[in-house]
């Protein structure tokens, strides 16, 4: 009669194997779930923040000056590096008229505002010396937002039919890092297409 007193030596390190497998295959799953997860949430961050670069476009869009005397330069500017709009701004803590650039730099759209000149006449003084070439920019802008994976950016004016110094629209078109079609979108000012 044996006498069982407990495992032996193999039976314990076949065991160690097969936990050690199961424990392996369990940290490959969690691990691969983990990245899933930080895609999706990457994937999250990146749709959240093209939504607020539209919805800023789409405002900006919206507040376009209409050059109904057609005695200003065209109030949006396209250079090779910015694309200008100028727009009418109206807060409690100022009101005037502002420029906003959008350049694709590094990467990354970004979007640029001027100060607020709270005088048509200054407002059109710079709107005259940024037609003349709208790739020398403004001084002082600030950064107020940027979307990365923008590797291309084309916004291009719908003009009035009577004028190409009143714009009645934009359509804008991104090519993104990874995708193989532009993303596109327009507006009218002070309106939706």
């Amino acid at each position: 009669m044996k006498n069982n007193q407990g495992f032996t030596l193999i039976e314990t390190m076949v065991a160690l194997v097969i936990l050690s497998l199961v424990a392996l295959m369990a940290s490959q799953g969690l691990s691969g779930a983990f990245r899933v997860k930080d895609k999706v949430e990457q994937q999250i961050i990146d749709h959240e923040s093209f939504a607020v670069m539209m919805k800023y476009i789409q405002n900006d869009c919206e507040a376009m000056v209409k050059n109904t005397e057609q005695k200003l330069p065209p109030t949006f500017l396209q250079g090779s590096k910015f694309a200008w709009i100028m727009r009418h701004y109206s807060s409690r803590q100022a009101n005037g008229w502002q420029f906003v650039g959008y350049s694709v730099e590094e990467n990354s759209l970004k979007r640029f505002v001027s100060e607020i000149y709270p005088s048509a006449q200054e407002a059109a003084r710079v709107l005259a010396s940024l037609s003349k070439d709208p790739d020398l920019g403004l001084s002082p802008v600030q950064l107020t937002d940027q979307l990365a994976g923008v590797t291309k950016q084309h916004i291009q004016a719908f003009w009035s039919s009577y004028s190409n110094k009143s714009p009645i629209g934009l359509n804008i078109s991104f090519m993104m890092r990874g995708h193989g079609a532009p993303l596109t979108s327009s507006c009218i000012v002070e309106g939706k297409i």
